[in-house]
């Protein structure tokens, strides 16, 4: 059930984006609220995590989580912080997307390599 996977891959990458932004939030651990936030944010971020490594391949899990977990958290800090962005970020976010992309088609080709299952 390669959904279930995605499902928690998608959960792992919103929790971890929370986590991040609430750190962001708490100005240096000063605000406990968002401390509590944060940490709640990365351990259910670590369990969903885990579920999608039972269920998808390691690179193309660990690209997608950190290359679409870039994305969001630029978006979360340009909206809630204010923070900027400009053709630089842009063009770093369009390799990303580059990146995610040619990692699932080399996954998908079935291409050979040295496993060690």
């Amino acid at each position: 059930m390669m959904w279930v996977g995605y499902l928690a891959l998608a959960l792992a990458i919103g929790f971890e984006n929370l986590g991040t932004t609430a750190l962001k939030g708490s100005q240096g651990l000063k605000k406990p609220a968002l401390v509590a936030i944060s940490v709640l944010g990365y351990v259910l971020s670590f369990l969903a995590m885990g579920q999608a490594l039972a269920r998808l391949p390691l690179g193309l899990t660990y690209a997608l989580w950190s290359g679409l977990g870039i994305m969001l958290v630029t978006l979360l800090g340009v909206v809630i912080y204010g923070e900027r962005f400009n053709r630089r970020s842009a063009l770093g976010l369009a390799l990303i997307i580059g990146g995610i992309l040619l990692t699932n088609l080399s996954v998908q080709s079935g291409a050979p390599g040295i496993g060690l299952k």
